[in-house]
């Protein structure tokens, strides 16, 4: 297989949709898989991809029949990506992947080839005021704080650790960018 899958991952309030919004831009021909997810819509959020929000019950049928490729619970909600809809787009293009560190791992796992870039902030003091400026419950932030400090220690598991510096996105979408250049077909 030619075409390729592309992760972006790393801390919540890290900056990955916005960098995925903009790859997406920048490589029309990268294609993003289905998404699914127990957790409510986000009217404050521009989504960079097709979600399907489902109840819990009917995210636990779908992975009773193998439904997805990955799937992860999440600040106790679930989020998975679609196995059938990821490997038919993987038949004529490559894949954008933009997803929590867990959903990461499991698809460098299954895909050992695919390239993972772990997105990382500049200090944590910038993370943390990211978090907190986020529009959901204190609790929430809190368990999004504390999953951070853990996944940051996992950044070596994967191919690039770019650094997004508060002000300077346009760094962290070059490197990226050619990267992509270099891998895509």
């Amino acid at each position: 297989m030619n075409n390729k899958i592309f992760i972006i991952t790393g801390p919540s309030a890290v900056g990955k949709t916005t960098i995925a919004k903009t790859i997406f831009e920048r490589f029309p021909k990268l294609k993003s898989a289905i998404t699914y997810t127990t957790r409510t819509k986000r009217d404050w959020s521009q989504e960079d991809k097709l979600i399907h929000y489902v109840s819990h019950d009917e995210f636990k049928e779908l992975i009773k029949h193998d439904q997805f490729i990955e799937w992860a619970e999440v600040y106790g909600e679930f989020y998975g990506t679609g196995k059938k809809e990821l490997l038919e787009i993987l038949e004529n293009n490559s894949v954008l992947l933009n997803i929590d560190v867990q959903g990461a791992q499991n698809i460098k796992k299954q895909f050992p080839e695919s390239i993972a870039f772990f997105i990382q902030p500049d200090s944590l003091k910038t993370l943390k005021e990211r978090i907190d400026e986020r529009p959901i419950d204190q609790n929430i932030k809190d368990k999004r704080w504390q999953a951070a400090k853990v996944e940051m220690a996992k950044s070596k598991e994967f191919d690039h650790q770019i650094t997004n510096i508060d002000g300077q996105l346009e760094i962290a979408l070059a490197q990226i960018s050619e990267i992509i250049r270099q891998n895509i077909s």
